[in-house]
């Protein structure tokens, strides 16, 4: 059987369930396949890592070698990535893969340079959409481009929701119809749920999980450590050492004993046990301007939320903001509260607070209802596998 290949644009696929749990079923399934991402330490099969600027930028060999000249310090690093690239082409030539799955639209624009054969099906997991409304500079006009030119090579898509699903077809036209739309959610038999309902911790943890960016939760910090309740403890935890600058800005306020900032890879057991000892989580969203990834794809971002995916799994009630898929998922799931003005977070913990139960199996059911992805992603790994033809590698 010839091998599956996966290209994943971004250097920590693990902490996209969804892939995960592709992953596992190859594993379970014994198909062989090889990962390809820009972190080696995270590339799995016979696989190279190519680095995350090659995924974007418009002429690889140019562009190497304005970034030799540029970071010479790194030469090596460089030219071997766009090694990895020809390597990969060449065996993309041959034929030596059954099916290619691919992320987002710089994953497309990869697939698009390296010339698939037309017989090889593509799975599309969409989990940015590049609006073309909000392309600035020559290499996204360049990436939307080659997103098309790669698009009509899709057999079979992923998105989150419907909402998504449709603006994803749009940008990329691929058809409706091969879209299914999979929250990015952990799946269920993950972690075993306790019986026992949630209660509120007596350390009333309020805890961040997640990347600090200006759509997030950097700009933030101070408007949240001055207006928490006095008996509430602040927590953040990321996977990235910050900029220095707000490394600073994080330690002056952890001195002050206004929050306990931690950063370090997680495993997924780890994680759960965070949130578990947590009263509650925050998933604030900003869409900026600035950047097509952070922007339209950040407003409509509804069931591809991971934070809230967590959170809800594990019983515990959510702060975010008011986007308009949010805010339709609280009409039907009280699973929190949407906060415009953050400034107010001691109310919208308070509010919480008094009804703690409610909220906290809302959350749950919302999880169980909506964003428990088993069911789907078991029809879509079945749909996969009708793609792999039977056949032996040449």
């Amino acid at each position: 059987m010839k091998p599956i290949l996966f290209l994943y644009p971004y250097g920590y696929w693990k902490a996209n369930p969804n892939c995960v749990s592709l992953v596992q079923r190859c594993e379970k399934a014994q198909i062989p396949f090889d990962l390809i991402c820009p972190s080696q330490k995270e590339c799995l099969g016979n696989s190279k890592a190519i680095s995350e600027w090659l995924w974007f930028v418009r002429r690889i060999v140019p562009s190497a070698f304005r970034q030799s000249l540029r970071r010479p310090w790194k030469i090596i690093n460089i030219w071997t990535s766009v090694l990895h690239f020809f390597v990969l082409k060449h065996k993309i030539k041959k034929n030596t893969y059954s099916v290619i799955i691919t992320c987002d639209p710089s994953g497309l624009g990869l697939l698009s340079r390296l010339k698939p054969h037309f017989s090889t099906p593509v799975v599309y997991l969409s989990f940015h959409i590049l609006f073309r409304s909000e392309i600035q500079s020559k290499n996204e006009q360049a990436l939307a481009r080659r997103e098309r030119e790669a698009a009509f090579l899709v057999q079979l898509a992923l998105s989150q929701d419907e909402n998504r699903r449709n603006h994803a077809s749009t940008e990329t036209s691929i058809d409706l119809n091969k879209f299914s739309c999979i929250s990015v959610a952990p799946e269920a038999n993950w972690f075993p749920q306790s019986t026992q309902k949630s209660v509120a911790t007596k350390s009333k943890t309020i805890l961040y999980c997640g990347n600090l960016e200006s759509w997030n939760l950097q700009d933030l910090l101070e408007n949240l450590t001055q207006n928490l309740p006095k008996d509430f403890h602040f927590r953040i935890h990321t996977h990235f050492q910050p900029s220095s600058e707000l490394l600073k800005k994080l330690w002056s306020l952890e001195k002050k004993n206004l929050l306990e900032f931690t950063y370090s890879f997680l495993t997924e057991q780890e994680l759960v046990r965070l949130i578990d000892s947590s009263f509650m989580g925050l998933a604030p969203y900003f869409p900026k301007s600035d950047s097509w990834m952070v922007n339209k794809t950040l407003y409509h971002i509804g069931k591809a939320s991971t934070k809230i995916a967590y959170y809800c799994m594990r019983q515990k009630p959510v702060i975010t903001t008011p986007l308009p898929s949010l805010v339709s998922a609280l009409s039907h799931y009280q699973f929190g509260v949407a906060l415009e003005n953050w400034s107010h977070i001691s109310e919208a913990v308070a509010r919480i607070e008094n009804n703690y139960e409610l909220f906290s199996s809302e959350a749950r059911r919302y999880y169980e209802k909506e964003l428990d992805p088993t069911h789907t992603l078991d029809a879509f790994w079945k749909k996969l596998q009708d793609l792999i033809p039977n056949s032996s590698p040449e």
